[in-house]
């Protein structure tokens, strides 16, 4: 009788503890500075039947991950895993060129908030489905289902801790249709009490693929004053495409032909000739699209682990805009010691913070995520493993396919604003200025639009400051049932994150804060990196001793009481 006590209470102890420490990641492969957060990974239901398997990882906030919101994030393609976020961009982690080592984000976004990054829609990453291992079909709609199924298993069965927790959503690129969607069906959902956190603080949409028209529009008037056109080919632009008249009101979007409206090509005409160019740029000039001004300069390729070739992979969004093979930078060694601190290497007062590492992260987060051992101690369902399938950051064949529902956010934005009953409820529209593949110009003429359709007033344009320089732009629209920040990030492409760290943590933690932009006293704008360890064994070990001394602890104490009593 005793023994089916003490069972019946280790099971009680489990269950209390609940799918989340079966998650945890401990030790994490190749880490090689002292953490003070944990980090999980493993599986949400995309559905009832828990047939779409929605791959996540949870990264607690080195802060206080207590009291600290849940920040979730979805990279865009459609089809791009959120590891490119979650180790190329806003992570804690990076990864060396070796593929096996990782060093230190000094201005990672959980740095106050307890990040959530969700592989999305299935056939992203390593989410799957369990009926039809290669599934890979997706469209908008459905997009905004799985998401939503996920993040209520995610309150309600996985990490039930979080379930009275302050949460945001945020994303980049094409999570621009994402978010808005998913915020519109949250916000109902919590008006009628089916969703099981009621405490949802805003959206965060970053370089967002909202309104396809106005982007493509803007991407003309960005490439003309950013010296792409010639003055005599701009003049031929103004007659061709607009008969002289005003080229802010110009229809160019009509020249661009798509049968996806994810991949464009000019028509015909005098005018789509003329804007074949800057469809074209990537091949025609070797253009970075992501980041106007970011170069790559050519040296020999980087290999995976394995001793293979490196294979590049496409970027995070929009065929139309493959870039080059890109090579690293002759900066990076890869006979560097990697057992050496390389957190120590980022000059936290340049303009490329990262001596190069947007040329060549993506090769080594597929190389890392491709060991078998590193997708076991990330629990990487051994269907998925098996199967013969390959990591990449974005899955091709997904997005070929892929159906885009919606030209634009209009009504999701609308149906937010008049559905919100969250007087602080707020939104973030962030771009970096030197992206060409969601341009600020066009996600502000969106905003713009959207504020004067829903009666809400502008205020000023003014600077954002980062330890005394000017970080951007911003300028809110406000009415009393919600706040819409538009912000610029100065210097900053595609993956803001990436580009402009520091700063990026400025702005996204004074957003969940509702504090200006400015304001630069909630991080530490200055870090140093975390020491180095020495061992991973060591203190893999000695936690699970730890843990496992406590529980006979309590069986032993829990096993008197019942004697005595």
């Amino acid at each position: 009788m005793l023994l089916h006590k003490i069972l019946f209470l280790f099971f009680v102890i489990k269950l209390s503890i609940g799918i989340k420490e079966d998650d945890l990641v401990n030790p994490v492969p190749g880490l090689i500075f002292k953490s003070n957060f944990k980090t999980y990974s493993g599986y949400l239901n995309g559905n009832v039947d828990g047939s779409w398997k929605m791959h996540y990882m949870l990264t607690t906030s080195k802060t206080n991950p207590d009291t600290d919101p849940v920040l979730l994030w979805l990279n865009g393609g459609p089809g791009c895993s959120s590891f490119s976020g979650g180790f190329e961009e806003l992570g804690p982690y990076y990864i060396n060129s070796d593929n096996k080592t990782l060093f230190e984000n000094v201005y990672s976004w959980n740095e106050k908030a307890n990040v959530l990054y969700l592989e999305s829609p299935i056939g992203t990453g390593f989410s799957y489905s369990t009926k039809n291992i290669s599934f890979d079909d997706a469209n908008d709609d459905q997009s905004l289902q799985q998401n939503l199924m996920a993040l209520t298993d995610f309150f309600s069965r996985v990490q039930p801790q979080y379930i009275n927790r302050t949460f945001f959503i945020s994303g980049e690129s094409y999570a621009g249709i994402y978010l808005p969607m998913l915020g519109d069906a949250l916000i109902k959902k919590i008006n009628n009490n089916t969703f099981p956190n009621p405490n949802f603080g805003g959206i965060a949409i970053g370089n967002g693929y909202m309104d396809i028209p106005k982007l493509q529009n803007s991407l003309v008037l960005w490439s003309e004053y950013h010296g792409r056109f010639s003055i005599d080919e701009w003049n031929s632009i103004k007659k061709e495409c607009c008969n002289n008249k005003d080229v802010d009101t110009c229809d160019f979007y009509s020249h661009f032909k798509s049968n996806t409206q994810l991949d464009f090509y000019p028509d015909n005409t005098k005018c789509g000739k003329l804007l074949a160019p800057i469809m074209n740029a990537s091949t025609l000039f070797n253009i970075d699209p992501y980041n106007y001004y970011q170069e790559c300069y050519n040296g020999a390729l980087i290999t995976y682990f394995d001793g293979r070739s490196s294979v590049k992979v496409s970027k995070r969004t929009l065929e139309m805009y493959r870039p080059k093979n890109r090579n690293t930078q002759t900066i990076v060694n890869q006979n560097y010691p990697y057992t050496n601190n390389s957190a120590l290497l980022v000059n936290k007062d340049s303009t490329d913070t990262l001596f190069g590492y947007p040329c060549w992260q993506e090769t080594f987060v597929a190389g890392y995520f491709n060991d078998p051992q590193v997708q076991t101690a990330y629990h990487i369902d051994p269907i998925w493993a098996k199967s013969g399938k390959v990591f990449s950051d974005c899955n091709n064949d997904l997005y070929a396919k892929y159906k885009v529902t919606y030209l634009n956010m209009a009504e999701q934005f609308k149906s937010m604003i008049q559905n919100n009953k969250n007087p602080n409820f707020r939104i973030l529209v962030y771009n970096g200025d030197i992206d060409t593949v969601c341009n600020y110009l066009g996600d502000s003429w969106f905003i713009d639009e959207v504020g004067k359709n829903n009666g809400l007033q502008k205020g000023q344009r003014e600077r954002w400051y980062f330890r005394g320089e000017v970080g951007g732009f911003v300028q809110t629209y406000d009415n009393n049932n919600m706040k819409i920040h538009v912000l610029t990030v100065r210097g900053a492409g595609h993956m803001v994150p990436m580009d402009r760290q520091g700063p990026s943590l400025q702005m996204i933690t004074n957003f969940m804060n509702d504090v200006s932009f400015s304001n630069g006293t909630l991080i530490n704008t200055y870090p140093n990196p975390a020491p180095l360890i020495q061992s991973q064994s060591g203190s893999y070990s000695f936690l699970y001793s730890l843990q496992s001394l406590f529980l006979v602890i309590f069986i032993y104490v829990f096993t008197n009481f019942i004697q005595l009593s």
